[in-house]
């Protein structure tokens, strides 16, 4: 059977296994995690669905100011190539030019107000564009990256776990199962060191002299009265 300080070992080993399992966590939160990459998404895909809806209304009311100025062509060509000459008929021709010709301002006015609005979302747009595929392919890198970090690890980790199944083998059950519960108390941390000063490493506390004169007779488990660790002389 190894000694109680070998025990200290294994509370290595256990924090390395520890780590790289608090890693691998993180690593698969961050894999799953694609809120940036689907928000800058979602951002242009409305833009670009706003751009559709602008291009409707725009060509219509481009076609509304080109029949416009067809029949104020018409109009005037009749008007000057001296083919009406009954004065009913001219004061109708030219009271409908006049019509047409407000009406063109209006529909004018409106077109402008579309095409600022369409140049707006537009400039909006080529900036979604670009920010989205910018952080689409920090992101593929970034998975790339994530899952080969994620291989590494865990491919360590039968060693480490092997290695861990060697040690519990060389220790008493008794000192192994007072080692596992204080470590599920106490974060992780089964066993903590002990200066010669009587400092406990785990709790920053110092243990009475007695409490330490045993730790360095080294046979027999040690608790810290502060944390419960089983402690190793340093």
């Amino acid at each position: 059977m190894s000694s109680i300080r070998d025990l200290y070992d294994l509370q290595l080993l256990d924090w390395d296994i520890q780590n790289r399992e608090v890693e691998l966590a993180d690593i698969r939160a961050k894999l799953a995690d694609d809120s940036r990459r689907l928000t800058a998404k979602r951002q242009l895909d409305a833009l670009e669905n706003k751009m559709a809806g602008l291009a409707r209304p725009r060509r219509q009311t481009e076609n509304t100011v080109e029949d416009i100025e067809r029949r104020i062509a018409e109009i005037e060509s009749r008007l000057y190539d001296g083919s009406v000459t009954n004065p009913r008929e001219l004061e109708a021709y030219q009271e409908e030019r006049t019509n047409l010709t407000e009406n063109r301002g209006e529909v004018e006015d409106r077109l402008l107000e579309i095409m600022i609005e369409s140049d707006d979302t537009q400039a909006l747009l080529d900036k979604a564009r670009e920010l989205f595929e910018r952080i689409d392919d920090e992101r593929t890198r970034e998975v790339a990256s994530l899952r080969s970090r994620h291989a590494e690890v865990s491919s360590e980790l039968p060693d480490f776990i092997e290695r861990r199944g060697e040690l519990v083998s060389e220790h008493a059950p008794m000192t192994l199962a007072i080692y596992e519960q204080v470590r599920q108390l106490r974060g992780g941390q089964g066993a903590a060191l002990v200066d010669r000063r009587g400092l406990c490493q785990g709790c920053r506390l110092v243990i009475p002299t007695t409490e330490l004169q045993k730790v360095r007779a080294g046979d027999q488990i040690v608790q810290c009265g502060s944390c419960s660790r089983i402690l190793i002389l340093e």
